[in-house]
């Protein structure tokens, strides 16, 4: 009985040693959870958007769409935006508006850089050119 149990251990403990390498060779994108879907999203409308990510503010969370808003300064009007994060590509829509996501839409795509410290946004327009940002997380909150 006690040779079971200790071959059970060693099992249970070879396991998690397994789990835990495999863990640490997932590409960074994957590790979404070191940056919340409202920071993602807040990142990513503002680079579409070319505005500061403080700027805007998560208002809704509905399931797993995210509502924001941004106020522009100049005259007060508010911009509604909807955002949907799907593995590593976030959709996005004005509220009301249809979703980005057909074929001939821009691909907007996120990854987790500097051992989760950073967020980048790439914004792949349909022309073939990209648009980068870089965030750290303390310029999004």
């Amino acid at each position: 009985m006690p040779e079971r149990r200790a071959r059970s251990i060693y099992l249970a403990s070879r396991l998690v040693a397994a789990t835990l390498l495999a863990v640490s060779f997932l590409p960074s994108s994957l590790a979404a959870d070191s940056f919340e879907p409202e920071a993602i999203c807040r990142a990513a409308i503002a680079t579409i958007a070319g505005r500061d990510p403080k700027a805007m503010q998560v208002t809704r969370i509905a399931g797993d769409v995210l509502f924001l808003t941004y106020v522009r300064p100049i005259d007060n009007f508010i911009w509604t935006y909807r955002c949907k994060i799907e593995g590593n590509r976030v959709f996005w829509a004005y509220d009301p508006g249809r979703w980005r996501e057909s074929p001939k839409d821009d691909k907007v795509s996120f990854e987790i850089l500097g051992d989760g410290k950073q967020l980048r946004i790439s914004d792949h327009h349909s022309d073939g050119s990209t648009t980068k940002e870089l965030f750290d997380r303390d310029k999004i909150f």
